[in-house]
């Protein structure tokens, strides 16, 4: 088992809650390891997914829109990966 595999079988912090899609828990284990490989801090990345979330409540409100809680969790967690990776200039 590679250490990707690793990480995506570790993935599932709560036993009651699974990732909803395959995508969620590699977007997650890439993340985790970039992280680990002194790519990113953690808190760097954390920093990113408040604002990312933050962003998205704000256009949400001032549309009047919706949205439970938790929706679209990972889209924001994708999102902030991608910009922190473009910031880092790892990707363009």
């Amino acid at each position: 088992m590679s250490r990707l595999d690793e990480l995506i079988a570790s993935a599932r912090l709560d036993p009651e809650r699974v990732f909803s899609a395959p995508w969620e828990a590699r977007a997650f284990a890439i993340a985790v390891q970039l992280s680990e490989a002194g790519v990113f801090t953690w808190d760097e990345f954390r920093a990113h997914l408040i604002e990312e979330i933050g962003e998205s409540d704000r256009v949400r409100m001032a549309s009047g829109g919706t949205a439970e809680p938790g929706e679209h969790y990972y889209e924001h967690f994708l999102h902030a990966l991608e910009h922190l990776l473009e910031e880092k200039g790892i990707v363009s």
